[in-house]
């Protein structure tokens, strides 16, 4: 049995010896995304950028793939992308260790190209394209550059606000941070990166803080949604850690009361629309007003006593 146990650790060992090397390759390509609106007939030129962190000489080779996204998650594709036609540039390109290259590329944009939207990345990877039919069986590294690419043409910049509010709808908080989800949705046939701000204002219409919406500038795929978050930041303790001590102290820093609206503004499309929207909460810090409570029933407690005593005091003088 122990011979058994030696001999598979021994092939656990080899392996993880044979495959480090290859797990250990490592690619960086850049930039992280190209971004053009286009006209068809367009010929644009650019240089994606190469560097081999690996130990060794590798050749590279790029390859393309469908690219969408679905409530703001990356989704790869299978087959290739209609993309790869439009693009001129190197088949491979060897690198020894640790060296970097700039590698020009020629964009032709196609008289027919639809209008709307086109996605897809450009992989950079040690294996090289696989022919129709084929099938790879290999370890290899890669690292992909996202391509957004918007045709002229009829297209459709629809989209809407499917949902503001704080996480989870909650409408009453003992203090900050306050998250806010904003659901907002493409419904056209291009890309859309709405971006703008939510505005908190208290009771007497005074702006307390004003939060940018989307300042990554992501997008938000045709016929697909995506939410953004932002948060009423808080500074210092956490009222989850410490217990209701941590908790006080967090009120105490953060100290909000009342009534607040939240008001967002977002702009997005070429065309600039516009959509609003608002949302109500409530700050009720009980921790702080439970201490003041007990601190006022004490100090209460103790006038009552003192008066009695200073009542029984005078009695008992005009009675000697």
């Amino acid at each position: 049995m122990k011979n058994k146990e030696f001999v598979a650790v021994l092939i656990v060992f080899g392996l993880t010896a044979f495959l480090f090397p290859l797990l250990t390759q490592a690619v960086t390509v850049g930039p992280i995304k190209l971004e053009y609106s286009v006209d068809p007939g367009d010929v644009i030129s650019g240089e994606v950028f190469l560097f081999n962190e690996g130990k060794k000489t590798e050749t590279f080779y790029p390859v393309f793939e469908k690219y969408t996204e679905v409530d703001g998650k990356k989704k790869f594709l299978t087959g290739e992308s209609e993309i790869v036609q439009w693009f001129d540039l190197p088949f491979s390109k060897t690198l020894a260790a640790n060296q970097q290259a700039k590698l020009p590329f020629t964009l032709r944009i196609p008289e027919n190209a639809e209008p709307g939207g086109h996605f897809a990345v450009m992989w950079w990877g040690t294996a090289p394209p696989v022919k129709e039919g084929g099938e790879q069986v290999s370890i290899t590294t890669r690292a992909g550059i996202l391509i957004y690419l918007r045709v002229s043409g009829e297209v459709d910049e629809s989209g809407q606000l499917v949902g503001f509010s704080t996480k989870d709808q909650k409408r009453i908080f003992s203090s900050r941070p306050i998250s806010f989800d904003i659901i907002f949705e493409s419904t056209g046939s291009v890309h859309l990166k709405p971006q703008g701000e939510v505005q908190i204002k208290n009771i007497f219409g005074r702006t307390k803080a004003v939060l940018e919406v989307n300042e990554d500038q992501a997008q938000v795929f045709p016929k697909n949604k995506r939410t953004f978050n932002v948060v009423w930041a808080s500074l210092g303790a956490d009222e989850n850690k410490g217990g209701i001590l941590g908790g006080l102290i967090n009120e105490w820093q953060n100290f909000a009361f009342g009534f607040y609206k939240a008001n967002l503004s977002l702009e997005y499309g070429e065309e600039v629309k516009e959509v609003k929207d608002s949302f109500v909460f409530f700050v009720i810090p009980w921790r702080i007003l439970s201490l003041i409570l007990i601190i006022l029933f004490f100090l209460g407690l103790g006038f009552i006593k003192g008066l009695k005593k200073y009542n029984q005091w005078i009695i008992a003088k005009y009675q000697k």
